[in-house]
Parts: structure tokens; sequence; C-alpha cells
């Protein structure tokens, strides 16, 4: 192993600090440290040779007992043996780079060892040329643009960020606060993350010091030297809070106004972002965007680098503000999950679309060419998660095509967890995720974000979803025998889907797919319902996820539908004909009543006498929509035009129960009659001891012969899930284990296979 002298400079600060979470970068550097704060000291002119000379301290935390040796990432090819020197307490460190394997691996060799928990520092001087442009690896370099001059700029996502800095590159544990003394010829100006605290003139040079006082990841460390101009554009008020915004633009070429315009865009989409996601998490620094070298956007944290064209790009400018809250505030914890960044904020082109029509532009637009992206034959076969192989360096990643999908299918997997859960649902689980306290200002998983997404559907089990559309391919399609169909029922609809069929290459054995659908009805009604296809059981969408049913599912409009269209707004990834209209209803019905007689209630049904059925069965719902079957109705009485049907519940439901006839008729398949809606039994279906002591006992009260399955689930106040219990009843008292909840209140939801059916409150004393 070849050896390199070091100066190292050490200073013991604390014993007393909080440990951070474990290491997982993709060298393995830093494993036995958490990096608290970086300063950065660099001289860079533009105007000479391609050069980065300077130091970086490293202010660190150990995490492990007996730290003798620390290690950071550092490309070797460029500082090895270059101007790497000088201190500790004024003696020389023995540094190395390994001779084989990762060779870009800084190792430092502590002069004495480090108890766990004790903070210090390392300071690295070091001065060479970084690595020109290799592929999709940029990291530091020099540029020139005709009548822009000379200038310098960084970009380090994904692997580059050790090409010009040491530095621990792991997103999970972020660097907890920077500072940037960047020295520079006086004619060049300076950009960096967080807030320009002093220009001092120094000579012929000027220092820029800037701060940052939030954790970053270190890719997302940015600095960039030109001659710029500067456009202050005033401040924009957050939750209080007003925060500058400012742009950096090459002085060569100025901004029109038309640019500035499109960029100031970025002030309204501040204030509707933090609406739907909380606050911007660096309110209190700045939001600006500077012009670089490279042909599109960055979202370094704070400063988004775009190239000149980017800065009048509505969408760009969008996607990456979308990224300070998904990719900045909350980070991947590995690349694979980069999806989490780069889908949100990707669907965040489509949502400045949609909150801000001034822009003028097209949300249902900008999702069509997410979905058909995400679903050409080139990119079909690949998934939003990306496999251990593909993330090696930049160049796999980005030359593949995860590098398309992340972005368009990522997109699409976003709307379509919006509109399963609703609005209201899916930004409050976009505001816990970013502002929960183990992910906010740190590094997440796609489970993490799974949960927070179950948390608001009532514990609702998406990992289907998730297998289907983050870790799986292609998509769903509902065309020919599987067509979605549809037939009105008064003022609802009831849908129902046969099947399903897949793309070309599809790895997925049945996609648990969101479809939703417009549907339209006399004098300009208009809405879209979204139905849960879950291998074959239907749910309801938007406002959280209803309990499945086997087929037919009832929605209620408000209005009688006359047409219905699948997915017109590129909602979902999932492919469709137009839903099948069929009739189905009443056309054959005369009447059809229900009556109550003491405790029981009796159906009649009269039929045209031309109608040509089969039996008929009465069916029974508590909720208007599940509907179980009852028993068959019999013959009553026969007559010349009408045939008449009876059957007697002698048991209803409690509360309310909800009636309707069902016959096959031989030309058109199923019909129904119109639902109807009568009061029933006044006792309720279960009750329990209250307060509690031990188990939960259940005393059943009434049963319905057909719907013996039920689900037991135990919440405490604040809404979390403690227990869930499947079991099959059989009257009298049922009794479920929960000696060990702790004491204080709880709630009951009892759910059957038409859905919820009692809520109760206990307490555990």
């Amino acid at each position: 192993m070849k050896k390199l002298v070091v100066i190292v400079v050490l200073f013991f600060l604390s014993e007393s600090v909080l440990l951070a979470q474990g290491t997982s970068g993709f060298s393995g550097t830093g494993s036995n440290i958490d990096v608290k704060y970086h300063r950065f000291s660099w001289t860079i002119d533009p105007d000479a040779a391609k050069k980065l000379s300077g130091s970086v301290t490293t202010y660190f935390v150990t995490t492990q007992n007996n730290v003798s040796a620390i290690s950071f990432d550092f490309n070797k090819s460029s500082f090895n043996n270059v101007n790497l020197s000088v201190s500790y307490h004024g003696a020389a460190v023995t540094g190395s780079f390994p001779s084989s394997g990762n060779v870009n691996i800084l190792n430092i060799t502590l002069p004495s060892p480090l108890a766990i928990s004790k903070m210090d520092s390392v300071t690295i001087f070091y001065s060479g040329a970084p690595p020109a442009v290799n592929g999709q690896a940029e990291g530091y370099q020099q540029k020139s643009v005709a009548g822009m001059g000379n200038f310098v700029y960084t970009l380090s996502e994904s692997y580059e960020d050790k090409d010009w800095w040491p530095c621990k590159a792991d997103m999970q544990d972020k660097i907890d606060s920077i500072d940037f003394i960047i020295t520079t010829p006086a004619a060049f100006t300076a950009a960096a993350n967080g807030v320009l605290k002093s220009t001092v003139t120094s000579g012929t040079n000027k220092i820029y010091t800037f701060k940052h006082r939030h954790p970053i990841a270190s890719y997302l460390v940015a600095v960039a030297v030109a001659k710029y101009t500067v456009f202050d554009r005033g401040t924009v008020n957050i939750n209080g809070t007003d925060m500058p915004v400012v742009y950096y633009i090459f002085s060569g070429r100025g901004a029109s106004a038309t640019q500035l315009t499109a960029m100031d865009f970025s002030k309204q989409e501040l204030v509707e972002f933090s609406k739907k996601f909380g606050d911007y998490g660096f309110k209190d620094e700045k939001y600006g965007m500077y012009e670089f070298g490279w042909g599109g956007g960055m979202e370094h944290q704070t400063f988004s680098a775009m190239d000149y064209s980017a800065m009048g790009s509505w969408s760009v400018i969008a996607h990456e503000l979308g990224h300070q809250w998904f990719g900045d505030k909350v980070t991947f914890a590995t690349w694979n999950h980069l999806w989490l960044a780069e889908g949100f904020a990707s669907y965040c082109e489509a949502l400045a679309a949609e909150l801000i029509p001034a822009l003028g532009k097209s949300a249902t637009t900008q999702r069509s060419n997410f979905k058909s992206t995400a679903n050409n034959a080139t990119n079909r076969t690949y998934s939003c998660y990306i496999p251990d192989a593909t993330i090696a360096n930049s160049n796999t990643l980005w030359n593949s095509n995860y590098g398309t999908t992340v972005y368009t299918r990522g997109a699409m997997v976003v709307s379509m967890l919006r509109i399963l859960l609703g609005d209201a649902r899916f930004f409050q689980a976009c505001k816990n995720y970013l502002s929960d306290p183990v992910l906010a200002y740190r590094s997440a998983t796609t489970a993490d974000l799974q949960s927070h997404m179950e948390a608001v559907a009532s514990g609702y089990d998406l990992t289907p979803f998730f297998d289907s559309w983050v870790y799986g391919n292609g998509y769903s399609v509902y065309n020919a025998a599987n067509a979605v169909q549809w037939y009105p029922s008064g003022n609802n609809i009831i849908i129902n889907i046969a099947g399903q069929d897949k793309s070309t290459g599809s790895n997925v054995s049945y996609y648990y797919t969101p479809i939703p659908l417009r549907v339209q009805g006399a004098g300009g009604k208009d809405t879209i319902i979204v139905v849960y296809d879950q291998n074959g059981k239907l749910s309801k969408g938007g406002n959280g996820i209803s309990a499945p049913v086997n087929n037919n599912i009832l929605f209620d409009l408000g209005f009688i539908p006359t047409s219905v269209s699948f997915d017109p707004y590129n909602m979902s990834l999932a492919n469709g004909a137009a839903p099948l209209k069929i009739f189905l209803l009443d056309l054959n019905v005369v009447s059809f009543s229900v009556t109550q007689n003491n405790k029981a209630n009796n159906a009649l049904l009269g039929l045209d006498g031309n109608s040509a059925n089969s039996e008929i069965v009465l069916e029974r719902s508590d909720d208007g929509t599940h509907f179980l079957e009852s028993g068959i109705m019999q013959p009553w009485v026969d007559g010349e035009s009408v045939r008449k049907y009876f059957l007697q519940d002698a048991q209803p439901l409690p509360g309310y129960n909800f009636y309707r006839a069902k016959f096959k008729n031989v030309d058109e398949g199923y019909k129904y009659s119109k639902i109807i809606k009568v009061s029933g039994a006044s006792q309720s279906r279960f009750s329990l001891v209250n307060p509690v002591s031990g188990n939960i006992k259940i005393q059943v009260n009434h049963l319905n012969n057909s719907d013996r399955h039920f689900n037991f689930k135990v919440y405490d106040l604040s809404g979390k899930r403690i227990l869930s219990v499947d079991k099959i009843l059989g009257g009298g008292v049922t009794e479920i284990e929960t000696g060990f909840l702790k004491t204080g209140a709880y709630i009951l939801k009892i759910s059957g296979q038409g859905g919820l059916k009692d809520v109760i409150k206990f307490v555990i004393n």
C-alpha cells in the first residue's frame, strides 16, 4: 500500500454528543464517525488553469470506541501526492489510498484512539485538477461561453462529490452544517448553498462567505464562480417568514423580462408547494437559481443550478423547486430509491400547472407525457426501484432506462397515490412524511413513504400497490373482454371489471390499479370516481380506500350518469378502452317496495308480465353500497300484466337496511331494482363490557347469515393501529386478547364483508 503524508489539524471540542444513524454509504467510508460540520476554504480562479486549492475542515463525532483511523471518499487520481500535506498539532500524520479495489478512499491515522461520542475535527489541505467530464460524471468543471468568459461550477450527482473534496458520501449521514470561504478575482462572483454572510475585498480578490445551517447530503454541496449579474427578486412570505429570492445569471447575457417572469413563478410555487407539503424547509435562508455549465437543472439545496435555457423553462423550474422538499429536505437513503426524489419532483411539474393558472400549462398534458414515456416499449420493462448493479456509478445509472423511469413512472406512481387516497389524505401523508422526525432533514426509503401513505388510509395495506408499480414494471390493460363496465341506477352508478390484461414484458402477476373514471350527466354534471382493482375485488378510492367487494361496486353520484370515460386526464398508468355501458336496470321492473311489519321487513317486487327471468334474489346492505344475498323471492300473485315476488326479512340489521332485487333476464343479463332504505332493529349489533380488564369480551347481538367473517382493529386515540384480528362469529360472546394493552382509552373498529359495522370506544383499567 502506497503511503501518503498528510497534514491534519485536529481539534477536541466536546464529550457529550448524540450519535448519528448508521452508515450505508456506497463506499463504506466514515463508518465510525457522524459528520457534523464542514468548513470549505478554497481559492478559485476561472481565468487560470483548471485547479482547486484550499482546505476542508470536518468536525465529527465518533460512533464507536477506540477510533484510531477515519476515512473519506476522495479521488486518488487528482489529489494523490499533489500538495496533500501538512500538520496535526505540528506533527505529520500518515494517510494512504488503497492500491487496488476502490482506490478513491483517503485513510487517515489519528495520533491516539478516541472514545465513543467524542467530537473532534480534521483539516485536509490539498491542491489539484479535478477530473474531466466522463459521460454522466461531472464533478468540478471549468468552461467558457462566448461573450460570457470563463466560469467554474460543480455537479456532484451521483458520485462526483469525492472528485473535488474529501467527504463521507453517505445520504444516511447528512452534514449538519457547512460554511464556504471562497477567494476569487474581484471580477467574479461566487455562488453556494445557504446565506451569503459577507463579501470582503482583499487586494485584487474578493472573499465570499456563505453559511448553511440545515443538514445536507454531500452530493448536494455546490459552488460556482462566474461573472454573474445578481437579480434580487425581493421576498416571498412562507407562513409568516419573508424569505429572499435571488437569481445569478451570466453578465454577458443578462435576463429578458420574459425569462424573469418565468423564473418568478417559482415564488408562487414556493407558496403553493408549502401549502401542500409543509413549509419550504429552508425559509430562514433563501431560495435562488444560478446559471451553470450543464444542460439542465440540479437541485442544489437552497440554490438550484440551471443552464440558461432551463431558466426559461417552467417545467424545469417547478421540478428543481419540488426537489427542495423531495430529495433535499428528505433525501433517499440509497440510490436504489432515487424515484422518491425524481418521481415527486417530476409530479411537481404537473402540480404547478394545476395550481398556477397563470402558467397557462396543462397538468393533463404533463401527465400524458409522463405516462406515454413510462409505458413505451423502451421503458415499460423497467421499474422505479433501481437494482444494485445499475447504481455502480453515474454512467451505469443515468445511461440506463432507470434514468428515465425514476422520473416518468415515478411521477405516475405519485399521481396514482393521490387519486387513490384523495387530495386531503394524500397531501397530509406527504406532510407527515416530510416532517417525520426520523426522516426530516435525513433520508428515507420507499418503505418509509409507504408507511405514511398507509397511515392516512387507516392502515390499509398498500404492499400490493407498491409491488405493482414501484418494484414491478409494465402496466395494466382494460380492453375488449376485460373492459370496465358500468350501468346507471337512478342517481348512482355501478362499476364492474371482468378482469385485467397486462403489457408485454410485464413481471407483475396482477396490478393493483386505481382507475379514475370521468362520469358526466345531464345538466353539465361532471365528476371523477376512482375504482381500486385488487385482483378481482373492487374498492372505492378518492377518500381513503373502502372495504373491497367481490364484483359490482356502487357510487352515489347525486345525478343520473349518461357517459363514462377511462382516465381522460392521464392520472393512472393503466390503459383502457372506453367503459362499456350495460343496459341492465329497471327496464322491466314495474314496482318494488319494502314495508315494515312488526320487527320484520316485507319486500314485494312487480315485473312486467312479458319479462322472461330466472330466480329473483333479494339483496340487503347496511350502507347502500355493499350488498349481500338475503334470500330467494317467491312468486306471490301472477297477473296478466304484472308478476309479483315476495320475501320477508325476519331479522333486519340494526340501524338502516337497504334492499334491492336482482334477477337474470334471458336476453340482457342481470337486472336490478331501485334501492330502498328502511329502518331496522334498534339494538346495536355488538356490545362489550366497559371499562375493560384483561381481554375484550364482545357480545354479538345479531348476525346476518351470509356475513359471519369479521375483522377487529384496535387503535389508540392518536389513530395508531395496535391490533388487527380476523374472526368467524357464531353468535353469543367472542373474546379478543388485549391483556397486553396499557391503561388508557382505545377505539375498536369492527368490519365485515360489507364494510365498517361498528365503532366502540373502550377503556383499559
